[in-house]
């Protein structure tokens, strides 16, 4: 375990000293002027029209006499109610509507942390899960997960491990971006009742829960303990990343009202169009669900094919979970372009359009990028990426 992470070192308690967030700026030079996205963890999106075309006749009416005013802050009761009958156990007074999980994270870490404070968190990662508690104040312990010749392993032992007195939270990312790892639900029953033991508050990073690949969805922390936060979103299991909207589930009544208070400081309340939108969407979600889940079963023999196809290329194991993984570029690939990784990405990008994470940007080797499998066009992205080998 070490202090470290996936791109600079924040002065802790000081959020204009956060360090650029890397794969946010790649995104931003890259993501809408090439025709492939192969990096991206959101699923293939819908269009308002298919939407609402999921809609019963009463949140139809709704959507079109929506009026564009202000909206409640802890989010629309109907949209909070929708929220809680995903986490069994809990209701809509413990829910508390975000905008998107990046707010939903800020909020919980900001009313959980304090200066000194100690946290510990999975590497590779997401950045904000690093970034945002040293911005509070805290420092880390990262438990790396575990990669073998077959793909990687969640860390159950060394997490556990880590969790001994002085911890103030852990910040648990599963199922895992970008390795697609799992956790098994005895495991994370083990991990959130020492958490409970020793007064360990767990966040649970939980936006990809529901895309497990092989087995049961896991539980969430929230079900497993009241202190414990989940976050969810709209973006990574229903193809909605453009509703932005969030949340954190809790049965911890204090937290929640000091994130809610925070939350006045930071955008007061989500957009009322997006939480009508996403009350029809989570009506429906075991349709969207399913929808997502095709395409990424689909995707993942299309890439197993294309692996064995252009060993030459890339290496890729199927994750457990997700729909990201991390991948590897092949050894010859590398030595055609000196050996120099980002070399490799920009031709991918200059001469077949097509675009993937690096793998820095999470903290992982720079031989390693994400590959993202939730698209529709990912047979024309590897066709692409074939014809510029």
């Amino acid at each position: 375990m070490q202090d470290g992470g996936a791109r600079g070192t924040a002065d802790t308690g000081r959020l204009r000293t956060m360090p650029e967030f890397a794969l946010e700026r790649f995104f931003d030079r890259f993501e809408f002027d090439l025709p492939h996205q192969l990096g991206s963890s959101d699923p293939e999106t819908l269009s308002t029209r298919e939407l609402l075309d999921l809609a019963d006749a009463d949140r139809r009416e709704r959507w079109e006499r929506l009026r564009l005013g202000y909206r409640t802050a802890a989010g629309d009761p109907d949209l909070r109610a929708s929220i809680a009958a995903l986490y069994p156990g809990r209701g809509p007074d413990d829910v508390l509507v975000a905008v998107g999980a990046a707010e939903a994270l800020l909020l919980a870490f900001a009313a959980t942390l304090a200066p000194g404070d100690r946290a510990v968190a999975l590497t590779p990662a997401y950045q904000s899960l690093h970034e945002v508690p040293r911005a509070m104040g805290a420092t880390l312990d990262l438990v790396p997960v575990e990669e073998r010749g077959d793909g990687w392993r969640f860390p159950f032992e060394r997490l556990m491990e880590a969790l001994r007195p002085g911890v103030a939270i852990l910040v648990l990312n599963v199922p895992h971006n970008p390795t697609g790892v799992a956790a098994p639900g005895e495991q994370l029953r083990e991990i959130v009742a020492r958490c409970d033991a020793l007064g360990i508050r767990v966040v649970g990073d939980e936006v990809y829960r529901g895309l497990e690949w092989a087995g049961e969805t896991a539980p969430s922390v929230t079900g497993l303990s009241d202190r414990s936060v989940a976050v969810g979103v709209t973006s990574k299991v229903y193809g909605l990343a453009g509703l932005r909207i969030g949340w954190l589930v809790t049965g911890d009544r204090g937290l929640r009202a000091h994130a809610m208070a925070i939350k006045d400081y930071t955008t007061l309340c989500a957009a009322g169009p997006s939480e009508v939108l996403a009350t029809i969407a989570l009506r429906a979600e075991g349709v969207l669900r399913e929808r997502t889940r095709r395409l990424c079963i689909a995707n993942q023999a299309r890439l197993d094919a294309f692996v064995a196809a252009h060993p030459d290329l890339i290496a890729w194991e199927r994750p457990a979970a997700t729909t990201v993984s991390v991948a590897r570029i092949a050894a010859p690939l590398l030595e055609r372009h000196g050996g120099d990784p980002e070399a490799v990405l920009a031709h991918w990008r200059d001469r077949a359009g097509v675009v993937v994470a690096p793998g820095p940007a999470f903290g992982c080797a720079p031989d390693r990028f994400r590959l993202g499998f939730g698209r529709a066009d990912l047979p024309e992205a590897l066709e692409a990426l074939a014809v510029a080998g």
